[in-house]
């Protein structure tokens, strides 16, 4: 069931204020013939902390992503509550790859030429539970209690997931997002089983309207049933999340967030302020809610080279 406690809380309602001062660098959906490798040494994690954020996701979560596309949310969060941090998000090589997804065998599943990919939510899962047991191992009964009490998870999945199904057949997209889900949440019960608790504390991500990304250029019926796919999408992962019994989970409507700093931005820019406080563009101050940070497309095309904004966090999307 989905419950809330006062420090898981607290640290996920930070978590709701930081998270869209990183977003996406969304030009490109094809696939690459490259390997990705999750990271080039084994992972491992602490011996010891006091309290621990441990991230699966996308580029949205990634901390060790090249782009300087400002402070990541997450490392906000840990600076905040001087928690430490174990990352496994995954951004891939823009105009390479796709982005990280809940399950890599759904794009085989969907599109032929899609031969390897970046690690998904199961890879990430899996190196993360196998250098755990490693920490583990031999540790007295009351040690593991206190590391499992003192660890938090994010899963931020979603937007790539839905950006591969742009183009596909509304049924075949809908029976994908069904799958998708599925896995998610089966992922999760893994993480309870394999961490021997039932008492998991996690921030699940709702992902956004892929319509108002800047690489989006689809229309009429696409467009159309993109929403529809969304809507599906974020229902069914309510759903699932309510009826999860093996922790806490606290979920998050990305999309209602982005839309509100959207419609925020386009208030103060009207000269207009209404009484839920929309209209008022405060902290980071806004200076740009539609064009990506760097430039993509075309815009590339027609420069010598790529060119980026002065000051990324106030960008919306990177």
């Amino acid at each position: 069931m989905t419950r809330l406690f006062n420090r898981f809380y607290a640290l996920a309602a930070v978590a709701v204020c930081m998270i869209f001062t990183s977003a996406w660098f969304l030009t490109s959906r094809r696939f690459s013939d490259i390997v990705v490798p999750l990271v080039s040494e084994p992972f491992q994690v602490a011996s010891t902390f006091d309290q621990r954020l441990v991230v699966f996701g996308d580029s949205w979560s990634d901390n060790k992503s090249d782009e300087a596309q400002g402070r990541i949310w997450t490392d906000r969060l840990c600076s905040m509550f001087s928690c430490h941090q174990e990352n496994l998000a995954q951004t891939a090589s823009p105009g390479k790859n796709i982005g990280a997804v809940v399950d890599n065998s759904e794009l085989d599943h969907l599109d032929r030429l899609s031969q390897t990919h970046i690690a998904d939510f199961k890879s990430q899962l899996r190196q993360w539970l196998d250098a755990e047991s490693v920490a583990m191992k031999d540790l007295p009964e009351e040690e593991v209690r206190s590391r499992q009490d003192r660890t938090i998870f994010v899963v931020s999945f979603g937007v790539w997931d839905l950006w591969s199904l742009v183009t596909k057949d509304y049924d075949v997209a809908s029976k994908s997002v069904e799958r998708r889900i599925a896995t998610l949440m089966s992922q999760l019960d893994t993480l309870s089983d394999r961490w021997g608790t039932t008492d998991l504390k996690v921030i699940l991500t709702q992902p956004v309207d892929v319509t108002f990304l800047p690489g989006f250029n689809s229309a009429g019926d696409q467009y159309k049933d993109t929403v529809r796919i969304l809507d599906e999408w974020n229902g069914k992962l309510r759903e699932v999340a309510r009826e999860w019994s093996q922790g806490t989970i606290y979920l998050f409507d990305t999309n209602a967030f982005m839309m509100d700093r959207i419609r925020d931005w386009q208030l103060y820019a009207a000269g207009i302020e209404e009484e839920n406080g929309l209209g008022k563009n405060l902290v980071p101050g806004w200076e740009n809610v539609v064009e990506p940070c760097v430039e993509s497309g075309f815009q590339v095309m027609m420069s010598k080279e790529k060119k980026q904004c002065e000051d990324p966090e106030r960008y919306l999307f990177w």
